[in-house]
C-alpha cells in the first residue's frame, strides 16, 4: 500500500525546518547566529510557497526561521527524553524521486503513479507538492516508477540512498526543536542529509546509502541510550 501525504500541506515552520536542514551553510550560519533573518526569510520564501502550497509573507518566515534558530539550543534534555519513546527503521537501497510535468496537475500525477501501484514490492512514501510528487522508494520500485512514467513526465532520481524513519511520540507536537536536534546529531558525526520529510509523526531522513547503517546506530544510540 502506498503511503501517502497528499492529504496535508506542511506548514509553513516545517517548511522552514526542511529548508534549513537541508542547506548545511545555512544551518551553520543560524547555529552561529551570523545570519539576517529578514534577508534569509526573503531567499526562502519561494521555496516555502512551493512546499506549503501557498502564498506566505517574508515576516511570518521570518518568525519560523527565529523559532528554528531557537530550537538549535536549550531545550537538548527535552528533545532527547521525548526521544527515548521513538521507533526507528532503517531501508537500504532507497531512491529519492521527483516526478514532474509541465502544466500537469500534481493529482493527474499522483494518479497516474496509483495505476503502476501493483508493480510494487514495497511501500514508497509519497509527498505532494504544487507542481511535483516527491516519492521515497526502494530501487526496485523506483525503477518501475522511471520505466512506467518517464514518457510522460519528467522523473529525476537520486539513487544509492538510505531511508530512515523515526516513527515519534504523539508527545513531541508539543516539543519544538526535535528536527534540529536530530539534523544536528547527524552532523556531529559527519552525515549530511540528501532529503528530510518532516512530519507530527515520524521524520523520513534520506542520507548516502553507504552511510545509512552509522546515521541507524548514531540515532540508536541517542534514542535507545
Amino acid at each position: 500500500m502506498l503511503t501517502t501525504r497528499s492529504e496535508t500541506r506542511p506548514s509553513i515552520s516545517e517548511a522552514v525546518s526542511t529548508i534549513m536542514m537541508e542547506n548545511h551553510l545555512l544551518y551553520e550560519a543560524l547555529k552561529l547566529r551570523i545570519v539576517n533573518y529578514h534577508a534569509l526569510a526573503e531567499r526562502v520564501k519561494k521555496d516555502v510557497e512551493e512546499m506549503t502550497g501557498r502564498k506566505v509573507s517574508v515576516p511570518s518566515v521570518v518568525v519560523a526561521i527565529k523559532r528554528f534558530s531557537d530550537g538549535l539550543e536549550g531545550n537538548g534534555t527535552e528533545v532527547a527524553k521525548i526521544l527515548k519513546d521513538a521507533k526507528l527503521s532503517l531501508v537500504g537501497r532507497a531512491a529519492d524521486l521527483t516526478i514532474e510535468g509541465r502544466g500537469v496537475p500534481t493529482m493527474k500525477i499522483l494518479g497516474d503513479l496509483l495505476k503502476v501501484s501493483p508493480k510494487f514490492v514495497g511501500a514508497p512514501n509519497i509527498l505532494q507538492l504544487p507542481s511535483s510528487v516527491k516519492v521515497l522508494a526502494d530501487q526496485e520500485d523506483a525503477d518501475v516508477i522511471k520505466e512506467e512514467l518517464s514518457d510522460k513526465y519528467t522523473v529525476t532520481v537520486t539513487g544509492e540512498a538510505a531511508k530512515i524513519v523515526v516513527r515519534i511520540s504523539q508527545k513531541a507536537e508539543r516539543v519544538p526543536g526535535i528536527a534540529a536536534f536530530i539534523a544536528e546529531l547527524l552532523y556531529r558525526n559527519g552525515i549530511s542529509m540528501l532529503d528530510m520529510f518532516y512530519g507530527y509523526e515520524d521524520l523520513l531522513l534520506v542520507v548516502e546509502e553507504r552511510l545509512g547503517p552509522k546515521a541507524y546506530q548514531v540515532l540508536a544510540s541517542k534514542i535507545s541510550g
